[in-house]
C-alpha cells in the first residue's frame, strides 16, 4: 500500500502536477494522496478491501465540501466501482509497479453511448490523462458512473442530446395526437349530448303519444261499453215490443172471436 501511494505521488508529479503529497490533511480527514495543479485539488483514496458504499459516499462528499474538486477511489474490482468515482485495481503489489485497471473505466460504444471497458488499462496512462484533464469521471445513467476520456464523454453527451431531442419530438407528437384525440373526444361528447337531448325529447314525445293513445283507447272502451249497453237496451226493448205485439194480436183475435161468436149467436 505504501509503495502504491508513493508510486502515485511520483506519477502525478511526472504527469505535470504542481504538488503531490502522501497522507495529506483535508478538513477533518487524512487522504492517502493529495495533488494540485492550477486551481484543481484532487484526492486519491486507496482501499485494498471493498469499500463500504455509504461511508465512502459520505467521505467523498465531505472531501468535496472541504475543497477537493475531484476524488478518486482505488480499490479491488467489483460492482462498487460503478457506484463511486473508483477504479478497480487487479493487484496492489504488482511486479515492477505495473498496476492494471480492470474496473471503473468506460469507453464509447458503437452507438456513441459509453459502456464498461472490458480490457485492462495501465494505471500509469490513466494518471497522465487525468492530470492533463483528458480523463474525467461522469455518470452514464441515473445511478452508475465511471471514468472515460473527455472525447468519449463528448460523444456520449451528443448521443444523449440526440436521444433527448428525438424523445422531445416524439413527446410533442404524442401531445399533438393527444390534443387532437381530446378535441375529437369533446366533439363526440357534444354530439352525444345533442343526440341524448334529441332522444330525451323523442322519448317525451313518444310518452305523450302513448298517453294520448291510452286515453283514446279508454274513450273507445267507454264508447264500446255504452254501445254494448245501448245494444242490450234496444234488444230488450225489441223483445218487449214483440211480446206486446203478440199480446195485442192475441187480444185482437180474442175480440174478433167474441164479435164473431156474438154475431153467430144472434
Amino acid at each position: 500500500m505504501r509503495r502504491l501511494e508513493f508510486w502515485l505521488r511520483g506519477r502525478l508529479l511526472a504527469a505535470g502536477a504542481d504538488d503531490a503529497r502522501v497522507d495529506a490533511t483535508v478538513g477533518a480527514h487524512t487522504v492517502y494522496v493529495l495533488w494540485r495543479k492550477g486551481d484543481r485539488t484532487c484526492a486519491i483514496e486507496v482501499s485494498s478491501v471493498p469499500p463500504e458504499l455509504a461511508s465512502a459516499r459520505l467521505r467523498t462528499a465531505e472531501l468535496r465540501t472541504s475543497g477537493c474538486s475531484e476524488v478518486l477511489w482505488i480499490c479491488p474490482p467489483g460492482f462498487w466501482t460503478a457506484q463511486l468515482p473508483a477504479l478497480g485495481l487487479d493487484d496492489f503489489a504488482a511486479d515492477g509497479c505495473e498496476y492494471r485497471i480492470v474496473g471503473g473505466l468506460l469507453v464509447s460504444g458503437p452507438g456513441g453511448v459509453v459502456a464498461s471497458r472490458h480490457t485492462a488499462w495501465d494505471l500509469r496512462e490513466f494518471m497522465t490523462g487525468w492530470v492533463a484533464e483528458e480523463i474525467a469521471f461522469g455518470y452514464r445513467d441515473e445511478h452508475q458512473g465511471g471514468w472515460a476520456t473527455v472525447t468519449d464523454w463528448e460523444r456520449h453527451t451528443r448521443t444523449q442530446a440526440a436521444v433527448i431531442a428525438r424523445q422531445r419530438q416524439e413527446l410533442m407528437n404524442q401531445r399533438t395526437a393527444l390534443a387532437l384525440a381530446r378535441k375529437a373526444t369533446r366533439d363526440k361528447t357534444k354530439q352525444l349530448l345533442r343526440l341524448n337531448h334529441r332522444l330525451e325529447r323523442a322519448e317525451i314525445a313518444a310518452q305523450q303519444q302513448a298517453d294520448d293513445l291510452a286515453q283514446t283507447r279508454r274513450k273507445i272502451a267507454d264508447h264500446t261499453r255504452v254501445d254494448a249497453t245501448l245494444r242490450l237496451t234496444v234488444a230488450s226493448q225489441r223483445s218487449a215490443i214483440l211480446h206486446w205485439q203478440l199480446i195485442t194480436w192475441f187480444a185482437v183475435l180474442l175480440i174478433v172471436t167474441f164479435i164473431v161468436a156474438g154475431l153467430v149467436l144472434k
